[in-house]
């Protein structure tokens, strides 16, 4: 007999449930993340698991400026070499989950408008 393996369930979450998961974290009076894009959220969540073990990490933005991920956090301070590093790699694979997320869109609006005619 064939089993078909489900998939667990997949928590979706948005900007502000990720906000109040790490608001001990977030610095006062910062925006936080602001992206509500499922996938970039799983991924800094993934990543945040990490980065809150440092002492004294903190982050005060996540968002887009002029179409390209920034991410602001402590990790220079905390962290003078490495810390630069990690807040580089993570604005690049944002970026590269939001290329990803535009092209799926361009190509569902390509194939979109063509069942129109």
């Amino acid at each position: 007999m064939n089993y078909i393996c489900l998939p667990k369930k997949i928590n979706i979450m948005k900007s502000k449930e990720f906000n109040e998961k790490y608001k001990e974290y977030l610095e006062e009076d910062q925006l936080g993340m602001t992206f509500e894009i499922p996938a970039i959220l799983h991924y800094v969540d993934e990543v945040f698991t990490d980065l809150v073990q440092i002492p004294g990490f903190k982050y005060s933005q996540i968002y887009t400026k002029f179409g390209l991920a920034k991410v602001y956090t402590n990790l220079e301070i905390l962290l003078p070499f490495a810390g630069r590093i990690l807040s580089q790699e993570l604005e690049e694979k944002i970026n590269f989950i939001l290329k990803v997320e535009y092209e799926i869109e361009r190509r569902l609006k390509i194939i979109e408008d063509a069942q129109v005619i």
